[in-house]
Formats: C-alpha cells, structure tokens, sequence
C-alpha cells in the first residue's frame, strides 16, 4: 500500500468517526416524541368537541420554544399548575398573550403527544386541538399531565397525575401510566 492510500483510510475513519460522533450527539439531546391518543385519559377526550367550563388565555410562545408547528399557541386557564409561570414568562417577553376566551368556548380535540427533553429527561404531555372563536379558528396545546417523581423512581408505571381541565366537572384524582418518547 503506498502512503497515499494508508493517509486516505486514516481520513477516510476520521471523518466516519466524526460523523457518528455529531450523529450520536444529536440522537441523545434531540426532543423525543411519541403519540398518546391510545392511552387514557387522552383517547377518552380526543376526537371530541368540548365547552370550557372557565375563562382560558391564549399565549404565543417564542419559536424555538414552540414544539409543534402546526399548534403555534399555548392555552392555559387560571387554575394550571403553570398558570404563574406562564405570567412570569410574559414579564420576561418570552411569551405574548394573543386573546382570552370566555367560559362556553368550544374546542375540538385532535391528538396528543409526549415530548421528551434529552437533556434532562424531563417529559411534557401536550393535548392538542382547535378553538373556534369569533369566525377565527386557533390551533393550540394545552399542557395536560405531571409525573409524580417519587412513583417514577419507584418504577410504579401508574406516576402521571392530572389537574382539572378547564372542560372538565371535576378532578380525575386516578393515576396513569404514559410511555416514554421515542427516538424517531
């Protein structure tokens, strides 16, 4: 073998170790997703037209913190548990309040999604659908969904807890078991 082809396999498993090294990289950090419309409480909702029962504000969050394009508003009424957060976010300019609906406003569940944050971990339930309101249709994301930590630790699958939905009478006070986000 001449020098020349001994230097072009050296580059040759370089630049192939390289490429799998950023590959490898972007599929740990990457946001992960997987559908929930088959587990419950989700498919219970989806497919479903439902009147909130309280006012609900619609907020733009920054794009990049935007998970699903076509659901570019985030919705949330006063009794979320990131109601204050979102308001802290709002001081900060990090999101922008875009119109309130009031109680009796219909939305229509389509799907929901588990996301997976592959820096820490950490997943968020997100139940997507459409407000009609004043002649204008509004596609939105309503985080929906907490891990208890301490069940999560345990390995007990049922951890996920959920707060009253605007549209709902009362609070489920069952536990669920959600899977993880996949890869891909």
């Amino acid at each position: 073998m001449t020098t020349k082809k001994i230097m072009g396999i050296i580059a040759g498993v370089v630049i192939g170790g390289i490429g799998l090294f950023v590959f490898m990289l972007y599929a740990t950090i990457k946001t992960k997703s997987t559908s929930l419309n088959k587990y419950e409480p989700y498919k219970e909702w989806l497919g479903k037209t439902v009147t909130l029962n309280k006012e609900t504000v619609m907020f733009k969050e920054r794009d990049y913190m935007v998970l699903n394009s076509k659901y570019p508003y985030t919705l949330l009424d006063s009794l979320h548990p990131n109601w204050q957060y979102l308001h802290d976010l709002e001081a900060l300019g990090d999101v922008v309040k875009i119109t309130s609906f009031p109680a009796g406003t219909q939305l229509a569940l389509e799907k929901a999604i588990q996301y997976t944050n592959g820096v820490s971990g950490s997943s968020d339930p997100i139940l997507f659908g459409t407000v009609n309101h004043n002649g204008k249709a509004y596609k939105v994301g309503y985080p929906w969904g907490k891990q208890d930590i301490s069940k999560a630790l345990d390995q007990i699958p049922e951890s996920w807890k959920f707060h009253q939905a605007p549209w709902q009478t009362e609070q489920d006070t069952a536990y669920y078991a959600l899977p993880r986000a996949n890869w891909w």
